[in-house]
């Protein structure tokens, strides 16, 4: 393993979050995932904390009757498995290249040693431990309320304000969102998923090309989402 650094992001992509996680993730290894890729399964044993430098991660939740659902999506800055920090600790959730990208991994093992050397980092795998828990919570009151065009509103304009870019024809999302992942995003059938899609295509609200997804009408998304947080 290479001596950590002593500042600075470990990745050639450095993001607005490296100064709160490059601190510990200077201290992991580069990785690469394909999109589909399994990085681990729900319940089993934390191996790993990973930091996503490219790309794209879902963490997806089995519930009962089979349904597996969305219950966060991670991209460039952001950090799973935080879980790892514990000894025992198991994953709460599947996690699933969303696309193909970099990241820097750190061994359970590795991580604990770390924390337990380096008490001044147990606030970073605190903060994100906190964080998760606040997710999954606002998602499980999101899966359970509103209409699916205003949970899927709400989500789109989330993945457009984390990774959009914003151009002549709106703001563009540059992931390849399969309508399976879109109906996993809100809890709904793939069917309910693929009408309000070609509804809003139909309308100019959302257009789906090849390459991922162009937000057009963001003042029309925004008021479905707002009829949620109403509701």
């Amino acid at each position: 393993m290479n001596a950590p650094r002593e500042t600075g992001c470990p990745c050639n992509h450095p993001c607005e979050r490296a100064d709160i996680n490059s601190a510990l993730l200077q201290h992991g290894d580069p990785i690469r995932f394909r999109r589909g890729e399994v990085l681990w399964s729900q319940d089993s044993p934390a191996t790993r904390l990973v930091g996503i430098c490219t790309g794209g991660i879902k963490l997806v939740r089995e519930w009962p009757g089979g349904r597996m659902p969305i219950m966060d999506l991670v991209f460039r800055g952001g950090v799973i498995g935080e879980v790892a920090a514990l000894p025992g600790g198991r994953t709460v959730g599947t996690a699933i290249a969303l696309s193909s990208g970099k990241g820097i991994q750190i061994p359970a093992d590795r991580l604990q040693r770390l924390l337990a050397q380096r008490p001044d980092l147990q606030g970073i795998v605190l903060g994100l431990a906190l964080q998760r828990q606040q997710v999954f919570s606002h998602r499980l009151d999101e899966l359970g309320n509103g209409a699916v065009q205003d949970r899927l509103a709400r989500v789109l304009l989330r993945i457009g304000d984390e990774v959009g870019l914003k151009d002549a024809r709106g703001l563009f999302i540059p992931l390849k969102l399969s309508r399976g992942d879109l109906s996993e995003m809100v809890g709904c059938r793939v069917e309910t998923a693929i009408r309000v899609m070609t509804r809003w295509q139909r309308d100019g609200i959302v257009e789906t090309r090849r390459e991922g997804l162009i937000l057009r009408d963001r003042a029309r998304l925004e008021a479905a989402a707002e009829l949620l947080e109403s509701a």
